[in-house]
């Protein structure tokens, strides 16, 4: 397996790249399966969003996760990018006390990787806490973690910006 780092990352939300178990405080993962197409990739950030109200993420630290999101399955989608091969993109979010992380992945040719460095990824890199690729197994995969700045919500702030 190749491993690359794209910025530090700290222990209390963890990726879970194995793809299996529950966040780090018992709840399940979300898990979608869209085509490998860029038209569905708004299924996903409309996920990402509702889950980003669950983390109690700030406005802005809201549309920082949403783009992330958006550029992480962007990653896999261009060409230029990675010899994607899959017809699905899966993508797993894990909730935690300390805010989110997702894992995209999707089938490649050997030796596929993200271009480290390039325009996608740096921006990537800027809107995340910690961001991380891995070939294995004919998949490739990015992960990002993007952490709350208010710490987990509470049941009252999470009821609050529900109802909003």
């Amino acid at each position: 397996m190749e491993r690359v780092s794209g910025v530090g990352g700290e222990a209390g939300v963890g990726t879970g790249a194995d793809g299996g178990g529950e966040g780090t405080d018992g709840r399940v993962p979300v898990t979608l399966s869209i085509p490998a197409e860029r038209d569905y990739v708004v299924l996903v950030r409309s996920a990402a969003g509702h889950l980003g109200v669950r983390a109690g993420f700030s406005m802005a630290e809201m549309g920082d996760w949403r783009l992330a999101v958006d550029e992480a399955c962007g990653l896999l989608l261009l060409p230029d990018e990675v010899d994607a091969i899959g017809e699905e993109l899966d993508c797993v979010f894990r909730l935690s006390p300390a805010g989110l992380a997702l894992t995209v992945s999707s089938e490649a040719r050997p030796g596929s990787k993200p271009q480290v460095g390039g325009f996608g990824w740096s921006l990537l890199a800027a809107l995340v806490d910690d961001l991380q690729w891995a070939e294995e197994a004919g998949r490739v995969r990015v992960d990002i973690v993007k952490r709350a700045a208010g710490g987990a919500p509470g049941p009252d702030r999470t009821a609050r910006a529900e109802v909003r």
